[in-house]
């Protein structure tokens, strides 16, 4: 069966102002992340932001979809998209629970890459108005600065990558 990034079987769907993406698995990979708006602040990860009020998708991918690198072992996976305007903008996120320290940026980074390299194998860059990449963590990111990092990601990749926990939405249409 081919990969398929918007299987609509497994589809979550909103158009509130204020939303959170989360992710329960234990272990990173087991469950997949989704969308929810029970207001619940402590379980989302993502806080997005939807101004404009236009339906907003989540397709999650990591606990739902998988590949293997071309060397045989299971590649990273970032945990899902958002995607609005009729699929034509989509965000890719990679949610993260952990303490500030450590390599949780490094670890979304290549997780949100590898995903980019299979999405792009399979789907046309040039049929998208606007992609975009977030790391989001829950912890407190306390004023630090990721420009240097976000640049990295963007010279490597071509796509815009933010570190926080807010994403925002725009109508581009």
């Amino acid at each position: 069966m081919p990969l398929d990034f918007f299987k609509r079987k497994f589809v979550d769907q909103t158009d509130e102002k204020v939303f959170g993406l989360c992710d329960d698995s234990t272990d990173g990979n087991t469950l997949p992340a989704y969308l929810d708006v029970s207001d619940d602040l402590e379980k989302w990860i993502a806080i997005v932001k939807n101004e404009p009020q236009i339906l907003v998708e989540f397709y999650p991918i990591d606990g739902f979809i998988s590949w293997k690198r071309t060397d045989g072992t299971m590649s990273g996976r970032c945990d899902g998209m958002l995607c609005f305007n009729e699929k034509k903008n989509i965000i890719f996120v990679e949610l993260k629970g952990r303490k500030v320290k450590g390599d949780w940026r490094d670890d979304g980074k290549t997780q949100l890459k590898e995903t980019l390299e299979k999405f792009f194998s399979i789907n046309n860059r040039l049929d998208f108005q606007c992609i975009e990449a977030y790391i989001c963590n829950k912890r407190q990111l306390l004023k630090q600065r990721y420009s240097a990092f976000e640049q990295n990601f963007k010279t490597e990749t071509g796509i815009t990558l933010r570190v926080k926990r807010e994403i925002e939405i725009k109508n581009t249409d």
